[in-house]
């Protein structure tokens, strides 16, 4: 914590990844992102909703809300196409998993993200719980996208390689990210979330392995634990500083040492 305060008190301390994406965050301006990028955004988003619609109709998604609904909390967030509300966390794991269920999501191909199916869940619960609007949401959402996208592309596939799913390992920060927007955090607050979803970051690729459902928990987890990292950093909790290029920040400790890639 003191180091902590040491690095904010200092002026010339360098600003880490995760600065530049909370100062990102925080400025960003829905007037400043082309016409294009809001519409190609919209779509998306009503390409995620109709996936969650048809996923409704499987047997994983009535097991998952089962899962869900047996924790006894509801909430205000809607869970997409059942006619029930949950909490915002929980309401987010499962419209990611539906958004993600059949796998005909949008991709980055660069990032090898679904980037969708994890910013779309946690803008909606965030944005619900905050009382944003749907213009607030969709400036959101677009940051979150841009952020787990430019985050996996980085990696160069090597998160596939070394068995992690950069859907939800890369979707956290950009949930955080923009849940964290929506919740009014500062930098200094953006880039505690980041901090503290670097330890929720997650998604094995084991499931290739069996046919395991797990694939399609992952945008959602993701979604929520972004949010988990947003509302903690809002309450003043400490993550870790260097949330990317730390000597066990995410690149090194999923992709290994950068001195050999």
């Amino acid at each position: 914590m003191q180091q902590h305060a040491e690095r904010i008190a200092d002026p010339d301390a360098q600003p880490t990844i995760a600065d530049r994406l909370a100062t990102f965050a925080a400025d960003l301006r829905f007037e400043e992102i082309p016409p294009e990028v809001r519409e190609r955004a919209k779509h998306l988003i009503l390409d995620a909703l109709g996936i969650a619609l048809a996923s409704t109709r499987r047997d994983f998604a009535r097991r998952a809300l089962a899962g869900l609904e047996a924790l006894g909390d509801r909430g205000e967030v809607p869970a997409i196409g059942f006619g029930t509300r949950l909490t915002a966390r929980d309401a987010a794991t499962l419209n990611g998993i539906l958004c993600h269920g059949l796998d005909f999501d949008d991709t980055h191909l660069a990032g090898i993200v679904h980037a969708t199916a994890s910013a779309f869940p946690a803008a909606l619960s965030a944005s619900v719980t905050a009382g944003a609007s749907g213009r607030d949401m969709l400036a959101a959402y677009v940051l979150g996208v841009e952020a787990a996208a430019r985050l996996g592309a980085v990696a160069k596939g090597g998160f596939h390689q070394a068995g992690f799913h950069p859907t939800s390992v890369c979707g956290v920060f950009g949930s955080a990210l923009l849940a964290g927007r929506l919740m009014g955090l500062g930098p200094d607050r953006l880039a505690m979330a980041q901090g503290i979803a670097l330890s929720m970051a997650a998604g094995s690729f084991e499931f290739l392995e069996d046919g395991a459902w797990t694939k399609r928990l992952h945008p959602g987890w993701a979604a929520a634990s972004g949010i988990a990292a947003a509302a903690l950093a809002k309450g003043g909790f400490i993550g870790a500083t260097a949330a990317y290029e730390g000597r066990f920040g995410l690149y090194r400790s999923y992709l290994g040492p950068l001195e050999t890639r």
